[in-house]
């Protein structure tokens, strides 16, 4: 794990606690927002915007991130043998919240949160290539990232 990951975790739960979601996005059943959308925004609208924004958040971290599926970080341990260590987004963990901002005649019309399990997959083997192909022990973390609703459109 890199120090910008820490900072990322440290930082989205500073800002939990702060922003005190007051709505969540689920598949089970409708949620319900406490803020009044602007002219022309509905609350379903709103979480569905947001939900997309989430998904499209997932697939780029996972297409590019260094450590992804695609570019594994492989390491040589201390007794000769190697690790391979990637990471991706399970993009059918992500859920979503918002509230009005503080300031409703600011920029920043809504806080949201989003919320996904980030899952780091490992494996060792004597050589490089056999640590490449698997099999992979899997371990998730509960990732939680803020994002602002700006000028129509939600941004990270």
């Amino acid at each position: 794990m890199n120090t910008s990951f820490y900072c990322r975790i440290i930082i989205a739960v500073f800002c939990l606690v702060v922003a005190a979601p007051a709505t969540i996005l689920t598949t089970a059943k409708p949620a319900q927002a406490t803020a009044k959308p602007a002219k022309g925004e509905s609350q379903e609208e709103l979480l569905k915007r947001l939900h997309e924004f989430g998904l499209r958040l997932a697939e780029s971290y996972n297409r590019t991130v260094k450590g992804s599926k695609n570019k594994k970080d492989i390491r040589k341990n201390d007794d000769g043998t190697y690790t391979a260590i990637y990471h991706e987004i399970c993009v059918n963990s992500i859920t979503g919240s918002f509230r009005e901002s503080s300031n409703p005649k600011g920029p920043v019309r809504y806080i949201g949160t989003l919320t996904y399990a980030e899952v780091t997959f490992t494996n060792t083997a004597p050589t490089r290539e056999e640590a490449k192909k698997g099999p992979f022990r899997e371990s998730r973390t509960t990732t939680t990232e803020l994002v602002k609703y700006v000028r129509g459109q939600w941004s990270y």
